[in-house]
This record gives structure tokens, C-alpha cells and sequence, in this order.
């Protein structure tokens, strides 16, 4: 096998020999065409060692998750966090490629560029096709790599809270919106922008009943504050006897209405559930609820594609539980 160094030098190496043939195009365009067959040539060679460099290091990371698996030791979490961020450079370079990629194919398919480098590939367009095979197998570690990579996993609750404290029509509403996600400040500061957006057009959506009637939903009176679905995406506003506060509470969870503590903890995770509902403290019981399963990383999903996910709330029946007193 290769090694790093040397593959680091051919993609050095190459790009030194871009940078030469861009300059001839424009210090002796009299011969353009020659350049310009050259610079795309050195690009796809490029590619090839930069795509065989990404394939050899998303495999040493992928053992080294395994050899922490069959020894019980326990996960080094900064090891851990550098495999994940080094992956996430390789997706973003892997969409580079793509484009790179398209754009000389359709280049050479047009003026039918033939090589003699690599063997035993005669055309430009055949070399790409099979360098595409191997963008699969690097996809195809990556996703396995994130399915075992542990990480520091924090339990929040976004709210939304509601009271109306006139004396003889009082209300206490408060709508939740519970997760996990990495300890991780950049990670945190999106994951509460987005919590924000996912509760207030949730509580929007109408209500179905148990006997399919839709009802209207929350968004009055959750969503009447001003500056709620801004920036920080926390807050409070008082009118008259109505009140209203909203922000993220880390490390807590949800139970029976009550958010209580919940540390965090080292876990490996294939997908992760978002709860949704609506809590009546004056009848202690759920006013709607539902759930949604995301990959484990759903933060860097489109946001058009965690709305879409959206599902309207389940209307529970009005029951009054009394508490007992202690």
C-alpha cells in the first residue's frame, strides 16, 4: 500500500502542475487547447490520489473504532470528535469532487480526450467512471463510521410556556421540544435555532382527535410574543395577565410535564428522537403530542427536510388528574 506522505506529494505535485498549465494558457494561448487538455488531466490525477488518500484514512479510522469495540476500552472522546470532524471534510471535499468531476467529463465526452495513463483506461471518460466507484466505497465507510463513532451526548428541552393569571380564568400551557445532541458549543448555538423553529410550526399545525376532527392549533397563544422566532431564541413578555417565556434548558429531560436533570453520557447512536407536546398544568395532562426519528446527526439536515418531517400533534382528551399531597 501507498503511503500518506507519498500520496500527499502526487496531490501536491499535481496542483503545482494546475497552477503551471493556467499560466500558460495565458502567457501562450496560441495553444490553449493543449492546456487546457493538461490542466484537466492533472486534475483528474488529482482526484485519483485525493479520493485513494480519503478511502486509506476513513479505513484506519473505521479500525480504530473496531479495536476500541473488541477491547472494551473505553472511547477516547477528543479522538473521537477529530475522526468526526476529519469526516465531515471529506463529505464536503467529496461534493468538490463531484462537480470537478461532471464538469471535465463533459468536457473530454466532448472533444473525445483519449490517455495512456492510467491503464488500462483509454478514454478520459472511462478513468472518471471508475474513480466514481471508489466516491461509493468512501461513502459507504463514512456511514458506517458514524453508526459506531461515540460521542458526549446532551439531553435538551426547548420551551415555550404560557400563564394567564387573572384571578377565576387562570392558564398554565407549556409546549416542549426534547433531543439530544453533542456537547459542543457551535453544535448547541444551532440546535437551539433550530428547536425554536421545529416547536413554533408544530404548535401551529392543526390538532387531529381520536375520531380524526382537526382542531385549531397552539399557535395561539404560544406564538403571540414578539421577538420569539429571533435571535437568541430565548426570552420572556408580560401583557396584562398574560405571560410568556421561551428558551433551552440543557441537560434536563422531560417527564410527566416536569423537566428534571439528566447528565450526559458517552453513547453511540444510530438515530435519535425528537419529542413534541403540549402540557396542561391546570388538568396535569398532555394537550397533544408526537414523535419523529432522525439520523444522529440531525442538525446538519436541510431545514426544509426536518419541516417536512413535521407531523401533526395527537390530541389527547381533557381529564383531570388530581395530585396527591404529600
Amino acid at each position: 500500500m501507498v503511503k500518506e506522505e507519498t500520496k500527499r506529494a502526487e496531490i501536491k505535485r499535481s496542483e503545482d502542475r494546475m497552477t503551471y498549465f493556467e499560466r500558460m494558457m495565458k502567457e501562450r494561448p496560441r495553444l490553449l487547447k493543449i492546456w487546457e487538455y493538461w490542466w484537466h488531466w492533472y486534475r483528474m490525477r488529482r482526484i485519483y490520489w485525493l479520493t485513494s488518500l480519503w478511502l486509506q484514512e476513513v479505513r484506519s479510522w473505521k479500525r480504530i473504532l473496531r479495536r476500541w469495540e473488541e477491547k472494551g476500552q473505553k472511547p477516547d472522546l477528543k479522538k473521537a470528535e477529530t475522526i468526526r470532524k476529519n469526516v465531515g471534510g471529506i463529505e464536503d471535499g467529496i461534493a468538490v469532487v463531484v462537480i470537478e468531476e461532471r464538469d471535465t467529463e463533459q468536457i473530454a465526452r466532448a472533444r473525445g480526450w483519449k490517455i495512456r495513463f492510467p491503464r488500462p483506461h483509454k478514454t478520459m471518460v472511462s478513468w472518471i467512471r471508475a474513480k466514481r466507484r471508489r466516491l461509493t466505497r468512501i461513502r459507504h465507510w463514512i456511514k458506517e463510521i458514524r453508526k459506531e463513532l461515540p460521542a458526549l451526548w446532551k439531553k435538551f428541552v426547548y420551551v415555550i410556556y404560557y400563564a394567564y393569571t387573572q384571578p377565576g380564568s387562570e392558564r398554565h400551557l407549556e409546549a416542549h421540544l426534547e433531543g439530544q445532541c453533542h456537547i459542543d458549543p457551535n453544535v448547541q448555538a444551532k440546535v437551539k435555532m433550530l428547536a425554536n423553529k421545529l416547536l413554533r410550526l408544530w404548535v401551529a399545525k392543526p390538532i387531529t382527535t381520536a375520531r380524526g376532527v382537526e382542531k385549531p392549533g397552539y399557535s395561539i397563544p404560544f406564538l403571540v410574543p414578539p421577538g420569539i422566532a429571533k435571535a437568541p431564541y430565548e426570552g420572556s413578555f408580560k401583557k396584562g395577565f398574560a405571560e410568556w417565556e421561551w428558551g433551552v434548558q440543557w441537560e434536563h429531560t422531560v417527564e410527566a410535564g416536569e423537566i428534571k436533570p439528566a447528565p450526559p453520557e458517552v453513547e453511540t447512536k444510530e438515530s435519535v428522537t425528537l419529542s413534541l407536546e403540549v402540557y396542561d398544568f391546570d388538568y396535569a395532562t398532555l394537550r397533544m403530542f408526537n414523535q419523529y426519528v432522525l439520523p444522529p446527526v440531525w442538525w446538519e439536515e436541510p431545514q426544509d427536510e426536518l419541516e417536512k418531517k413535521l407531523k401533526v400533534g395527537i390530541y389527547m382528551l381533557r381529564r383531570f388528574v388530581e395530585r396527591e399531597e404529600k
